[in-house]
């Protein structure tokens, strides 16, 4: 009687335990177009091709501990011009996996930090402490404006919350006062821009080069595409650690006061 009593009470325990907590499932479509509309990115962003991603993580690399595979589902979304308003969304396949992209992360800006030094010193400060969320598998890494306000909504994001914006007061119509022009149509064209020479062509190939000597990206062959004004802009067959970089990069240098300065620099 004795053991059927405990038999019972053990049953009635293990019923009355704790339940396994259900595995968290995040919506990073939602949780990407609610960053994209948040104004924490004043800059235009661009979304990139997820594939991108192991490529962006180094994860091809044998100093990453990290795999591709470890990679269920990703979202990558930059800023076009040289700022580093970005955000990252990973799922690992495991929570195993998911430990070793964190880890990837923190490298990861480590080496974006470098590559400001060398082209945009003043964003660099900003890879020192970016926003990393987890919750399960899942990881954020988000750089933008308003640290503190961004990380909390981050931090909502990734608790699986729905996020309600707060839009902009529309501003009010003001009257239209101005005059009507019946001045002459200007029908004067701009002048064309002065073709560059031969060295001058040279001088901004290897101001390109230098720029890239400190990055993590090695080139192989820079094609000259285009002038447009003062801007010149080459595409660039490059790779990173070993590995062919697809698609190829684009970047513009500006002639400013004699000195060819990089303007813009991505895919």
């Amino acid at each position: 009687m004795k053991k059927r009593l405990f038999l019972v009470l053990c049953l009635l325990l293990t019923a009355c335990g704790p339940k396994p907590a259900e595995p968290v499932v995040l919506d990073l479509d939602y949780i990407a177009d609610t960053l994209t509309a948040s104004g924490y990115f004043p800059q235009p962003l661009e979304a990139q091709d997820p594939e991108l991603v192991p490529g962006l993580l180094s994860l091809y690399e044998d100093r990453i501990e990290a795999d591709p595979k470890d990679i269920a589902q990703a979202r990558f979304t930059m800023c076009l011009g040289m700022v580093a308003d970005q955000f990252l969304l990973l799922e690992g396949t495991d929570g195993e996996a998911a430990d070793r992209l964190e880890k990837a992360l923190t490298t990861y800006a480590e080496d974006q930090r470098s590559a400001y030094e060398f082209y945009a010193p003043d964003q660099a400060a900003r890879m020192d402490d970016p926003i990393v969320e987890r919750q399960g598998n899942y990881l954020l890494f988000a750089v933008g404006s308003d640290r503190d306000g961004l990380e909390e909504l981050c931090e909502k994001l990734m608790a699986g919350e729905a996020v309600q914006l707060p839009e902009s007061p529309p501003r009010p119509s003001e009257p239209d006062t101005s005059v009507p022009d019946i001045s002459e149509p200007d029908s004067s064209q701009p002048e064309p821009p002065v073709p560059l020479t031969q060295e001058e062509v040279e001088a901004a190939r290897q101001a390109a080069l230098d720029y890239y000597a400190g990055t993590v990206f090695q080139v192989q062959e820079l094609i000259y595409e285009e002038q447009v004004g003062n801007i010149v802009s080459f595409t660039v067959q490059c790779s990173k650690g070993g590995v062919r970089v697809d698609p190829d990069r684009t970047i513009s240098l500006e002639r400013q006061e004699g000195v060819w300065t990089v303007v813009n620099e991505g895919y």
